[in-house]
C-alpha cells in the first residue's frame, strides 16, 4: 500500500448480500485480513441479520458489520438504511458495491449521501434466473452505475461487459492469497490417509451445491469414468440447497463408494494438492477462482468453456470443454488430465504474480479508486 503520509485511514463500506463462503465474500476477506488499518479501514454492510460464516472472524478482529434491510422485504427501508448509514459521522470516504446490478442503486444513494468515491464491481456474467424482470433490473442498474460510479471494476472482461455494457471498466482479477496454497511439493501426510482411499484417481470439485455449478452433470461424468475403471473417486467440497438431490442421485446410480461429501471446509488450501485433478462444469462463472486455486496447487483442471478465458493461467493445466459434449467425452478428457506434467511451485508463483492475482496489486488498484486518484 502506498500513500503512507495520509493521516487518517480511508474508510470504505463494502456492500455484500452476506458474509458466507461465496467468491466475492472470500476474496474481500482475504483483503480484509491483509489491510493496513493505519491506511485503510474496510467495513461491511450485508442484507441478512443471520450469523454468517465470516461474522465471528470480522467481529473478533475489530471489524464492523452493518445490517441493511433486505430490499426483497422493503426497498424503501433498504434505501433509507443505507442513506442513514452513509450520513453518519465519521462518514465513509468510499462505497464499494459487489452486488451486480443492485450496485447501481447503492451508488445512487451514496451520491445523494455525499460519498465521494463510489465503486462498483462486476463479478458475474449472468443472473441465476434470467427473466424479463432481471433484464429490466440489469438495464436499470447498468444505467445507474454509468451515471453515479466514480470507478468500475470487473473480475474478468466478460463480467465487465455483462454489467457495464459499452462503458469503460478496469479488470482486476480476483486476488487471493495464492502464496498460502499448498503445492504437491509440500505434501507431508499420506495421501490415502487424507482422502480415505488407497490408490486410485481422485477428482475434486469445490463448489456450492447450486444449480449453476452443475453437480448433476458431475455425477454423470463420474458414472462414465467409473464405467471405464473402478478406482475413480469424486470428492465434493461445499454445501448448499441441492446437496440432498445429489446424494440421492449418487445412491441411485450405485456410486456411493465413489463419492465423498466433505461439506464446508476451512482447509481447502491445504487439501488441494492431495487430489489428482479438478472438475468444474459450471454453466457460468464470473471468473472461476476455485480452478485458479487448484492450478496454483499443481492440479490440472477440466472446466466448461462458459468460464472466462482468464481462468486458464496458460501453463497447460487447464482444459476448457463445451457443455454440449456428452458425459462420456468429459470423462475421457478428465482422465487425460492425469498425464499433464505439474509445474514447480516457483514457476506457478511467478505466473500468478505476473497475471495480477496478488493481494498487493488489488489493494493498490482499489486504494486509488477510493481516493479518486484514477
Amino acid at each position: 500500500m502506498t500513500d503512507k503520509e495520509v493521516q487518517k485511514p480511508v474508510r470504505v463500506l463494502h456492500i455484500l448480500v452476506t458474509l458466507n463462503l461465496g467468491g466475492a465474500e472470500s476474496r474481500m476477506m482475504d483483503l480484509y485480513r491483509n489491510q493496513d488499518r493505519t491506511v485503510l479501514t474496510n467495513d461491511f454492510a450485508i442484507m441478512t441479520d443471520e450469523t454468517c460464516h465470516f461474522t465471528d472472524e470480522v467481529i473478533s478482529t475489530g471489524g464492523v458489520i452493518h445490517v441493511l434491510t433486505n430490499p426483497r422485504k422493503s426497498l424503501i427501508k433498504h434505501i433509507t438504511d443505507l442513506y442513514q448509514l452513509l450520513k453518519r459521522v465519521p462518514k465513509y470516504d468510499a462505497i464499494h458495491a459487489h452486488t451486480s446490478f443492485h450496485a447501481g442503486l447503492c451508488l445512487m444513494v451514496a451520491f445523494f449521501a455525499g460519498t465521494r468515491a463510489r465503486v462498483s464491481h462486476a463479478r458475474n456474467v449472468s443472473t441465476s434466473a434470467p427473466s424479463a424482470f432481471t433484464s429490466l433490473m440489469l438495464f436499470a442498474g447498468r444505467s445507474l452505475i454509468n451515471v453515479f460510479a466514480t470507478k468500475r471494476f470487473a473480475i474478468s472482461k466478460a463480467a465487465g461487459q455483462y454489467l457495464y455494457g459499452d462503458a469503460a471498466f478496469t479488470v482486476v482479477p480476483n486476488a487471493f492469497n495464492y502464496q498460502s496454497i499448498s503445492h504437491k511439493e509440500d505434501l507431508i501426510d499420506d495421501k490415502a490417509q487424507v482422502l480415505g482411499a488407497d490408490g486410485g484417481v481422485h477428482i475434486v470439485a469445490v463448489a456450492r451445491f447450486y444449480p449453476v455449478k452443475n453437480h448433476h452433470f458431475m455425477i454423470d461424468i463420474l458414472k462414465a469414468m467409473a464405467d471405464q475403471r473402478d478406482d475413480v473417486y469424486l470428492h465434493l467440497i461445499g454445501d448448499g440447497e441441492l446437496k440432498g438431490d445429489i446424494e440421492a442421485k449418487v445412491d441411485g446410480l450405485g456410486l456411493s463408494e465413489h463419492v465423498r461429501f466433505w461439506g464446508k471446509r476451512n482447509d481447502v488450501y491445504q487439501l488441494l494438492p492431495y487430489f489428482d485433478a479438478m472438475l468444474m462444469p459450471s454453466f457460468t462463472e464470473g471468473l472461476g477462482v476455485a480452478a485458479l486455486e487448484a492450478q496454483k496447487a499443481g492440479l490440472p483442471c477440466l472446466v466448461s468453456d462458459s468460464l472466462p478465458e482468464e481462468v486458464d493461467i496458460e501453463l497447460g493445466l487447464c482444459i476448457r470443454l463445451s457443455l454440449d459434449e456428452p458425459a462420456s467425452v468429459w470423462a475421457e478428457q478428465c482422465l487425460s488430465l492425469l498425464d499433464i506434467p505439474v509445474p514447480s511451485k516457483s514457476v506457478l508463483d511467478e505466473k500468478f504474480s505476473a497475471r495480477g492475482f496478488s493481494l498487493s496489486f488489488s489493494e493498490q488498484q482499489f486504494y486509488k479508486a477510493y481516493r479518486c486518484d484514477g
